[in-house]
């Protein structure tokens, strides 16, 4: 990533907005109900300890962070499939900060992180890299004062068998904008993790005027969502896009376009100058209901599409992207369509507001050439679309002179020297590229083995690509 672009962008900045109407929009919020293994959580329990620390910040509500709050993580959705119950994607090889909030006065911290390139750190913060891709379990922070020494791991759940949340790294990841840690409830009370907000459902205009985030009588053409990866090498390889319900009323051969965008972005305002990288029709008739044909929804009754692109999409370089679905009906009464839609949000302060940076949702009219709308000016808070890419990362490990990419891509670069020893099930092009993104190297490879010379290349970090797509970090020195 352009860690230069990401802190200059991520710092909450004031921003113009695009004049929109004063009209108040009346919304009803309908409740979705979660699967009930989903919602079968234990409840946290703080009262006894002083020992706590705040999750990493991540990569949503981008106008929301500051530069100390290094931002480098991903949420990510429930889908126990892709995520294997996971709470946020870390990236290979960044720094990530784990900020200690404990009560009282400690005078020791002990942390112990699983999977961390220090697994044990006595410092108040951790900061810690995960250099091997895996599933980890949260830290566990311990702090000691006069009264004697209490622990803590997060104790709320988002995987629907129970247990503490998860960090993954590597792999293959379903990304989300939306804070998916469930809640439990007990004597009929309701318990939220702090800073949850899963919380999903539809919002209605009433009165048969549509949905936010569906059909509707808004002149409205589509909704769309902001994303950021914190990692340098991934590919897009697809879009699982969630929905209130399965469809019951629609034309005949109804359909939406799903597109993925390169913006610009200023700290000023958001454009989507360059053409879509790639486009996909939606069938009304491909959407699924939860369990239709093994499909999965977050929630009973919800529905999904599943959307595979032919060509997965190269992110490297390109640290944002936009996802937009386009087409929705302006007749509510004979097209229920409608984006599964967090409802509850993030809290903003005014400032934040008025970032264009702080939301992830956003809507175009028809006759406009952008997505400058947040949600937020129809009368839908600061909620977000279920809207989930997929993400490949392309890197096995980082930080290491010797990197082996899965077996199944068959990929190999050995570091000796200003050498790169490459093996490769197929032939093509090999490139390297250095951090900036430029490319200091390239060659054809054969089946096989066959040595790149990088004789004229300084001592660096480099990212090796391969004939397939895939790349991996080296250590030249």
């Amino acid at each position: 990533m352009n860690k230069k672009l990401l802190l200059s962008l991520v710092a909450a900045t004031v921003v113009s907005m695009p004049s929109i109407s004063a009209q108040e929009y009346a919304v009803t919020k309908l409740q979705s109900q979660p699967k009930e293994e989903n919602a079968k959580v234990p409840m946290a329990t703080y009262a006894a300890s002083q020992a706590k620390y705040a999750m990493p910040q991540v990569l949503a509500n981008l106008g929301t962070h500051s530069v100390e709050n290094k931002p480098v993580c991903n949420m990510l959705a429930r889908h126990k499939a892709i995520n294997d119950g996971a709470f946020l994607w870390a990236p290979l090889g960044e720094e990530v900060v784990y900020v200690d909030e404990s009560t009282g006065s400690p005078v020791t911290w002990n942390w112990s992180v699983p999977g961390g390139d220090n697994p044990t750190l006595t410092t108040q913060n951790a900061v810690v890299k995960y250099n091997k891709a895996g599933l980890y379990d949260m830290p566990t922070l311990s702090v000691t004062d006069v009264n004697g020494t209490t622990s803590f791991t997060p104790s709320m759940s988002m995987t629907s068998a129970g247990g503490a949340e998860k960090v993954k790294t590597g792999g293959i990841a379903e990304i989300t904008t939306i804070d998916m840690r469930v809640h439990g409830t007990a004597l009929g009370t309701t318990y939220y993790p702090e800073n949850a907000t899963y919380s999903l459902g539809a919002m209605s205009y009433g009165d048969g005027e549509g949905y936010i985030g569906g059909s509707n009588k808004r002149d409205i053409k589509g909704w769309g969502n902001l994303f950021m990866v914190g990692q340098d090498d991934t590919y897009l390889d697809g879009v699982n896009v969630y929905f209130y319900k399965k469809p019951s009323k629609y034309k005949e051969g109804a359909r939406l376009t799903v597109q993925v965008w390169l913006p610009t972005i200023t700290e000023s305002y958001m454009i989507l100058t360059a053409m879509p990288l790639n486009g996909a029709y939606l069938n009304y008739t491909d959407i699924k209901s939860d369990g239709e044909n093994g499909a999965w929804a977050m929630t009973y009754d919800g529905a999904v599409a599943n959307i595979t692109l032919d060509e997965p999409i190269d992110l490297y370089g390109k640290p944002y992207f936009f996802i937009s679905i386009e087409g929705f009906s302006n007749e509510p009464e004979s097209d229920d369509l409608c984006l599964l839609t967090d409802l509850k949000g993030k809290t903003m302060n005014e400032v934040e507001q008025s970032n264009l940076l702080s939301h992830n949702s956003f809507a175009r009219m028809n006759g406009e050439s952008d997505y400058m709308r947040p949600v937020a000016s129809y009368g839908g808070g600061n909620a977000t679309f279920a809207i989930c890419p997929v993400i490949r990362s392309g890197i096995s490990e980082a930080g290491v002179e010797e990197v082996v990419a899965d077996k199944e891509n068959n990929f190999v670069v050995k570091v000796a020297g200003k050498v790169l020893d490459i093996e490769s099930s197929v032939k093509g092009a090999v490139y390297v590229y250095d951090l900036a993104g430029k490319i200091v190297a390239s060659q054809q490879v054969s089946e096989g083995t066959t040595s790149v010379s990088l004789e004229n290349v300084a001592n660096g970090v480099y990212v090796v690509k391969g004939p397939q797509g895939n790349a991996q970090k080296v250590l030249v020195k």
